[in-house]
């Protein structure tokens, strides 16, 4: 297995033949990379769907994909298919809201802890995957920045994301997105076991709790506008047969806008969280933020 950094701040690639990241230690291995790298790349590894759900078990616990199940033989299998040839009007909603900045598992008290992405049948026109480090951003703020945010919490919801997609979204749409995943309050700068800190923004990111509302928007949109400069962004072009691993907690992820006739075919699996923003207990929703 050879690893070799992309940045000098974000992402690796990875050659290595797609048994061996089942061989005894490569999967503590792959973490460790992970955590340091945040992002992992294996170019054109052609991994089977079989030892990609392997590797997932083998790197922790995978989330079930009962939101994201849309009757296909990988979804069957337990992968979420990624793909916008979907007639079911939330399965499209969670892939177009993919084109804005997030981080996964926002609906829960402890985030996902990593995503896999493997890429099935690339793009032929935009659709690449963009990574912007949280930590880095975080770590480059002016301190007096830092004393500022500090002891903030910013409310999540999938409505603060999927609205964006309509010019007027109806007041079932609102009902259909909260029933999913309902405003859940997370402290805007999560300090992590690590020791480093990440900022919890992205299109989820709804207001900041006791901030007026024009005030709150203005600052997640400046703290956004900071995290997604290009010194602190990866942005992956995808092949076929490409596996992506990123870190969710270190990370915010977008997709670049594509149409239906791109021909995008993405598996996906997450592994559950091992660290809660809080010491509160939220719920446990198999949600797509």
């Amino acid at each position: 297995m050879i690893i070799k950094p992309i940045t000098s701040e974000t992402g690796a690639t990875v050659e290595v033949e797609p048994e061996a990241v089942l061989a005894d230690g490569a999967a503590e291995l792959l973490l460790g990379a992970l955590n340091y790298y945040n992002v992992l790349v294996f170019p054109q590894v052609h991994m089977s769907d079989d030892i990609f759900l392997a590797l997932t078990a083998a790197l922790g616990d995978m989330h079930e994909n009962k939101v994201t199940d849309d009757g296909s033989a990988a979804s069957n299998k337990g992968i979420f298919r990624i793909a916008l040839d979907k007639d079911d009007k939330t399965q499209r909603e969670f892939i177009l809201g993919n084109d804005f900045w997030h981080m996964d598992g926002m609906s829960y008290s402890v985030p996902v802890k990593a995503t896999l992405l493997k890429c099935e049948s690339a793009p032929k026109v935009g659709g690449d995957t963009g990574f912007a480090n949280l930590h880095a951003a975080y770590a480059a703020l002016p301190d007096e920045k830092k004393q500022r945010l500090a002891g903030l919490t910013v409310g999540h919801c999938l409505s603060s994301s999927l609205r964006r997609l309509y010019e007027h979204p109806s007041v079932e749409d609102f009902a259909r997105w909260d029933a999913i995943f309902p405003r859940l309050e997370h402290p805007l700068v999560w300090t992590q076991e690590s020791g480093k800190s990440a900022l919890l923004i992205g299109s989820t990111a709804n207001d900041i709790a006791g901030m007026a509302g024009g005030e709150s928007r203005a600052l997640l949109d400046e703290l956004l506008a900071w995290c997604i400069q290009n010194r602190f962004t990866y942005r992956h072009k995808w092949h076929d047969g490409d596996l992506v691993i990123f870190n969710n907690p270190g990370l915010l992820h977008r997709s670049y806008p594509y149409d239906d006739a791109a021909g995008r075919v993405m598996h996906r699996t997450t592994l559950k969280g091992r660290e809660a923003t809080t010491a509160q207990t939220g719920q446990l929703s198999d949600a797509m933020y």
